[in-house]
């Protein structure tokens, strides 16, 4: 007796409404799965067909040989957008939305805007290619030579970690080129490192009095204790100056009921005199008027 489901083989099971069939239910058999298939081809799903779908395949997992099959019937097949053009405007338009502008910098960034002078290239109008400084003050882009360019986006990544992040390299400048690298001796330096050296040098330490990570763990509990707002002028604070001086306190460094959040300009201003100190852990910290 053959499947009475159209099937062709040979009949194994009887249901209660009389048929025979070759599978245990009607719905396995060849023919019914082929004729289910060919009358959803084209076929549109509602949301809520598709949700239900989706419920009922999590966790199910496919066996080995379903896992080749259908990985042997991807072969050769290819993306949809590969080898796609896209009009200019459509171009255009993810462009804009990808690049990153001075606004939206000022907006994300407060430190790295506060620290670092930026422009649009006047070369360039209406394309906002951003352009910064030099850290070499004997280069000709440079602050001090009045001097622009435009940094990779890597440079500018590195940079915005460098001031945003707790872990970030201090040394981290921008510089339009190797020659300016090589030449300025803050290069790749941290800030604690050249202070450090500094003291070593004078004689006043034999080794290092704290480690980085001590130091920015001080520095972001006084931070965060003011808002990072500067104690002295209430603009952004991005310096901690240490109240009790560290060369003769040397006991209260990472002590924050001593230390003051505040902004470069007034670090510099009422925490250390103008022209006393001419060490390279002070001018690191330093931009050159």
């Amino acid at each position: 007796m053959l499947c009475d489901y159209g099937c062709g083989q040979d009949a194994a099971y009887q249901f209660k409404n009389g048929k025979w069939c070759c599978k245990d239910h009607w719905a396995r058999c060849s023919n019914m799965i082929e004729n289910h298939r060919q009358n959803n081809i084209g076929r549109k799903f509602s949301k809520k067909s598709r949700n239900k779908m989706s419920e009922s395949q999590k966790g199910r997992t496919l066996s080995k040989e379903t896992r080749n099959k259908m990985s042997e019937s991807r072969k050769g097949r290819t993306s949809p957008m590969k080898g796609r053009k896209l009009s200019k405007s459509h171009r255009k338009k993810i462009g804009e939305t990808q690049k990153i502008n001075i606004v939206i910098i000022k907006e994300r960034y407060l430190i790295f805007s506060k620290i670092e002078n930026m422009r649009y290239n006047p070369d360039k109008p209406g394309e906002k290619e951003i352009q910064v400084h030099c850290k070499n003050n004997n280069c000709k882009n440079s602050k001090e030579q009045g001097g622009w360019f435009t940094p990779t986006k890597n440079q500018f990544e590195s940079r915005r970690y460098a001031l945003e992040s707790e872990n970030g390299n201090e040394g981290a400048y921008f510089y339009c080129c190797d020659k300016c690298k090589d030449e300025c001796p803050l290069y790749n330096k941290r800030i604690s490192q050249l202070i450090k050296h500094d003291k070593i040098k004078s004689g006043f330490i034999d080794e290092e009095l704290y480690t980085s990570e001590e130091y920015q763990i001080f520095r972001k509990v006084v931070l965060d204790r003011e808002d990072y707002i500067c104690e002295y002028c209430d603009e952004l604070a991005t310096h901690v100056h240490h109240s009790r001086p560290q060369k003769l306190e040397p006991g209260f460094i990472l002590d924050p009921d001593f230390g003051v959040a505040c902004c470069q300009e007034c670090h510099y201003k009422y925490g250390h005199k103008t022209g006393t100190e001419c060490s390279t852990g002070n001018l690191a910290s330093k931009i050159c008027n």
